[in-house]
């Protein structure tokens, strides 16, 4: 099944008032799931990023955006923001480079990432990727064993 890239919802431009969209040339910074072969994607233009520490990040947390999903009916209310891979952008000011960082059954399907990439326009000579712990899912934190599957 072909990837399908969502922006479910994005950041008013702070110059315009008008909807920005990760479509447009300029790089993007943001949060990001893979739901059901869907990437959910919430992101921010890297002119219009917030400042933290040295990185430049998108405002909104996973938690918060992920409520704002169930609240109107884009994702399940039964399903907790945590329990699926996802991940973000950041764009460090010192090393001048963007960090892709998410779990690694997202990591692990180079046409996920490749979609976050085109999708957040994001310069692959500018751009690494990289594990953080903070973005587990379910099945990494609580791995299905043998032993659990003979009950």
């Amino acid at each position: 099944m072909p990837l399908k890239v969502e922006y479910v919802k994005t950041l008013k431009s702070k110059a315009n008032g008008t909807m920005s969209n990760p479509a447009t040339p300029e790089p993007h910074v943001g949060i990001f799931w893979l739901f059901r072969d869907r990437l959910i994607i919430d992101a921010t233009p890297l002119s219009e990023a917030e400042p933290y520490g040295s990185a430049m990040t998108h405002p909104r947390s996973h938690i918060d955006h992920w409520t704002w999903l169930q609240h109107n009916r884009a994702v399940p209310v039964d399903t907790e923001y945590e329990q699926c891979p996802r991940g973000r952008i950041v764009y460090d000011q010192r090393e001048q480079r963007y960090h892709l960082l998410a779990d690694k059954c997202i990591l692990g399907r180079r046409d996920v990432v490749a979609g976050i990439m085109e999708a957040m326009n994001l310069p692959p000579g500018k751009t690494s990727e990289g594990r953080d712990e903070h973005y587990r899912c379910f099945d990494c934190l609580y791995p299905v064993t043998d032993d659990e599957d003979e009950f």
